[in-house]
């Protein structure tokens, strides 16, 4: 995906801040949609920071504190709506909240504009899209933080925001790629906060396990959409590079150094001389909210819609994370951390609705096809129905293969294939030095 946007020319070869500049480009508003901007006051990120502290407190250990030192006014948003939609007058006033992908580090809340014009048309939905903090320089849990206070806006918004608190039954967390992780990530933050749950998650393509421990990952006849799918970090050097590369240092050593807390990663990720994602540090790759597929239990989450292309690279730790979270007894986290599950108080199977697009790709919805007119129309119904806007019960959860003709099939068999894998959240032993 991201090779096809930045031409022929190899991202390897491109900085940081050159890819960042790239994908901030202006994108004009879609026909049929109006766009309303704003910001949602930084009252909001010190209440978010609350709960979010309290559910972090195990591994504050292995995480800069930089992301409660706010150097802007509030989070730049963006609501997507129909015109006249009589939204703030309708009984269920559906909304989306949507978190834009791009690896954590790219993209912006216009990227998407697409996609949320879509939804805001065929879900008679209005949809909020934040600009969260984008990694390296703000690093884990700087995205997550700015996406539970827009959450907490949206239960609680100023008098001046012209609209009433939301049920939270009427809100949809929705997102892709990244921002179809950080949604789920958003999704177990509030269960574990005792916060008030959302009517369901919609994940398109969701990055939920930054240790690439799955096959399909280095499977080569999946479509590249890493520029390494094998792991690791490979940009030109350049002025954020270098202060990333330092902070990341200085942050190894106090973590090894002071032996602040106990060791809650892996040994596949001590590697010190090599960081392997840009959005938090090796240490904490297992951490529930940065890698949501190696959670204790994804149990008691919102019914959740996952969404994957059968030839893309994220599709087996998509099918797993629906497996656990429909099945999590059965299905449990990675070998390290498999004796917390019986403590976990979350136990209950969460409504999960797996689909497969045969032949697709990452994100397959970005493109003009008739899988993408069938995924947007099994979303927008799975919106209409977790919101009780069709006034049916949800069908139990599922695990479909869905073919190029839209023929609903049971997943095939090189699917259940990660189901048997027994090196979940252990980072591959094949992955190249940077």
């Amino acid at each position: 995906m991201y090779k096809s946007a930045f031409g022929s020319t190899s991202i390897s070869a491109k900085t940081i801040e050159q890819m960042q500049e790239y994908t901030f480009r202006p994108v004009p508003v879609p026909a049929g949609v109006i766009i309303n901007e704003f910001k949602i006051d930084n009252k909001y990120r010190h209440e978010a920071q609350v709960p979010l502290e309290k559910i972090l407190k195990p591994y504050e250990h292995v995480l800069d504190t930089e992301w409660k030192d706010l150097k802007d006014d509030g989070i730049v948003s963006e609501w997507v709506q129909v015109p006249n939609d009589a939204w703030e007058k309708k009984e269920t006033r559906k909304t989306i909240l949507y978190l834009h992908g791009g690896g954590y580090y790219l993209f912006n809340k216009e990227t998407p504009r697409g996609t949320t014009s879509i939804f805001a048309k065929k879900a008679n939905a209005r949809v909020l899209v934040i600009n969260y903090r984008l990694a390296p320089q703000n690093q884990f849990p700087a995205a997550l933080h700015d996406a539970l206070a827009a959450y907490l806006y949206l239960l609680n918004p100023p008098k001046d925001a012209g609209f009433e608190p939301l049920n939270p039954k009427n809100i949809v967390i929705a997102g892709a790629s990244a921002g179809g992780g950080l949604s789920l990530a958003l999704g177990l933050a509030i269960r574990d906060a005792g916060l008030p749950s959302c009517a369901g998650i919609v994940g398109w393509s969701p990055f939920v396990d930054l240790t690439l421990s799955t096959p399909s990952i280095s499977d080569d006849e999946c479509i590249d959409f890493l520029s390494n799918p094998k792991g690791g970090i490979n940009h030109a050097e350049s002025q954020v590079s270098k202060e990333y590369k330092e902070k990341a240092a200085v942050l190894t050593a106090k973590i090894k150094n002071q032996n602040l807390g106990p060791k809650i990663w892996h040994d596949s990720f001590d590697r010190p001389d090599r960081r392997f994602q840009l959005y938090v540090p090796n240490e904490g790759l297992a951490i529930p909210y940065v890698s949501p597929m190696l959670a204790e239990s994804l149990g008691d989450l919102p019914p959740l819609l996952l969404v994957a292309g059968d030839d893309e690279r994220l599709r087996d730790e998509i099918i797993y994370f629906a497996h656990r979270s429909a099945e999590p007894t059965k299905y449990k986290g990675p070998s390290y951390n498999a004796d917390k599950f019986e403590k976990s108080p979350f136990q209950t199977p969460t409504n999960t609705t797996l689909e497969i697009y045969e032949e697709m790709p990452h994100v397959f919805q970005i493109m003009e096809h008739a899988s993408t007119t069938k995924s947007y129309e099994r979303t927008v119904e799975f919106i209409d129905r977790v919101t009780n806007a069709l006034n049916e019960p949800l069908p139990p959860s599922s695990y479909n293969c869905i073919s190029v003709k839209g023929e609903f099939e049971p997943i095939k068999e090189h699917h259940k294939k990660v189901l048997n894998w027994e090196k979940i959240g252990i980072i591959p032993n094949t992955t190249e030095t940077n």
